[in-house]
């Protein structure tokens, strides 16, 4: 089998970590391949790793093995947006919401190179900005698509219309249109409600909206949603998945909706979406 390991972060634990999980990939005989950025942060050189680019990793590699926290499993996803790799995540971070295992990951790498695992699909947001002069960008999003204000100073006027129909001119300090399985990022954060991540849906949350009766919508997953910056001196800051940063004006239309792209993450037995939700928010334990 052949496995790829990402990451962009290094300290002694990672280094460690990664050190291991090579061992017991090449010990196992399976090959091993290894982002040379990461590469770099760990100051490794193993003769029997393959140092590839983020651009060469095989089409046909069985599993990328992300390292850290969900954003570095967010930026695997955007490596692999468009092949039909499966993810699997060890959490070295805080939360981990999307990733499989912990770090005592050892009997659950061995039961997954077992086949002890399935495969959830993901919803991945498509998000085209139309610029004015008719030249259009693509972006894709596992997580969300959060635009926020420019200027700290004053609210952002946003128009969304769902299709052709209005659905609200908002004015907060931006506005986050997510995944399901982002629904558990920052839209939770901002007062969104918690979506299983089988279904297909767009949740819209606004960031502390001028008016409190404006609340997070969900809508079924075939949607289209149009978004414009609604006075023509407005200014923002679009974020895909945390990153790819773009500055935006009113001369912008955004437009989001389901790709047909599917980020498929590997999912262990003991570790589903709600046992996540049980552990990592506490759930049923009463406070001391």
């Amino acid at each position: 089998m052949k496995f790829a390991i990402w990451g962009f972060q290094s300290d002694v634990e990672i280094s460690r970590h990664v050190t291991e999980i090579l061992e017991v990939l090449l010990s196992d005989g399976h090959e091993a391949y290894l982002l040379d950025s990461f590469a770099d942060l760990l100051d490794m050189d193993n003769p029997k790793v393959h140092v590839i680019t983020k651009d060469q990793i095989p089409r046909d590699t069985d599993f990328i093995i992300s390292i850290g926290g969900d954003g570095t499993l967010l930026s695997a996803a955007q490596a692999v947006m468009r092949t039909p790799i499966p993810i699997l995540g060890i959490n070295l971070g805080s939360l981990g919401f999307l990733t499989s295992l912990e770090r005592d990951w050892r009997s659950g790498l061995g039961n997954i190179m077992k086949s002890h695992y399935h495969i959830e699909e993901r919803m991945v947001l498509n998000c085209r900005l139309e610029f004015p002069d008719g030249s259009e960008e693509t972006l894709w999003a596992l997580n969300d698509v959060v635009i926020e204000r420019a200027d700290i100073f004053n609210l952002l006027p946003l128009e969304v219309r769902v299709g052709d129909e209005l659905l609200n001119r908002y004015l907060a300090d931006g506005l986050i249109i997510s995944t399901p399985t982002g629904s558990t990022a920052y839209a939770l954060s901002a007062g969104g409600p918690i979506i299983d991540p089988s279904l297909d849906a767009i949740l819209i949350t606004p960031i502390s909206a001028h008016t409190l009766s404006v609340r997070p919508v969900v809508l079924t997953g075939e949607k289209k949603i149009y978004i414009n910056l609604a006075t023509s001196d407005s200014q923002a800051s679009l974020h895909i998945d945390g990153k790819n940063t773009r500055e935006i004006d009113s001369s912008l239309r955004i437009r989001i909706r389901p790709s047909s792209y599917r980020i498929q993450l590997v999912v262990t037995p003991d570790n589903t979406f709600y046992e996540k939700l049980r552990k990592k928010l506490h759930w049923g334990q009463r406070s001391s």
